[in-house]
């Protein structure tokens, strides 16, 4: 009996854990970056050929920057690159670039990414088939998640546990999901 009690307690449990690469895969890491550099490689074309003139090699020489400073990060941030791609972004702002797939596809996985850092104010989750916002508790810390249920104040305090709500197969989802009993800012409809 005691062997078969240590023997539970010993056990190797399973992880529902990503490893590295299944993170990358999930959230597309490698197509953003191969993305990233055809741009790169696109951009530089164009200013070859004499389009887009000095506004386009401005935002050439910023967008490379920030590829280069991104590239070699172990957890980079996408926050300027989701800036310069988002609709209304620069990248837009070129007649002859809007409405490129590939800048669409940059903002779409480079939003993705950027979403599923942290919790931050305001950002929809979802958890185990339940939808729930982030609310602002004033202070630095985030992570009180109010639950689009119909019980008054059904919330959970996930505050500085990003990993091990990832771990067990949350995430941050799209901004425009719309919630059935709560608001956007967790208040009851």
């Amino acid at each position: 009996m005691l062997y078969k009690f240590l023997k539970n307690v010993f056990k190797k449990k399973p992880s529902n854990k990503l490893t590295k690469s299944q993170y990358w895969k999930k959230f597309e890491l490698v197509e953003l970056f191969d993305d990233l550099f055809k741009t790169e490689t696109l951009l530089k074309g164009l200013i070859h050929e004499n389009v887009g003139g000095v506004e386009l090699e401005k935002f050439t020489d910023l967008f490379v920057e920030e590829l280069y400073y991104i590239h070699g990060d172990n957890v980079p941030d996408f926050t300027s690159i989701m800036d310069l791609f988002r609709p209304t972004g620069e990248w837009n702002s070129f007649s002859f670039l809007r409405g490129n797939q590939l800048g669409t596809d940059i903002y779409r996985r480079s939003v993705r990414w950027k979403r599923n850092q942290g919790f931050e104010v305001g950002a929809k989750v979802s958890l185990e088939g339940e939808f729930g916002v982030v609310l602002n508790t004033y202070n630095e810390f985030c992570g009180l998640i109010c639950w689009d249920t119909d019980v008054e104040n059904d919330t959970e305090d996930w505050t500085g546990m990003f990993g091990s709500f990832q771990d067990i197969g949350g995430e941050v989802i799209d901004p425009d999901y719309k919630f059935k009993f709560i608001n956007d800012d967790g208040s009851k409809k």
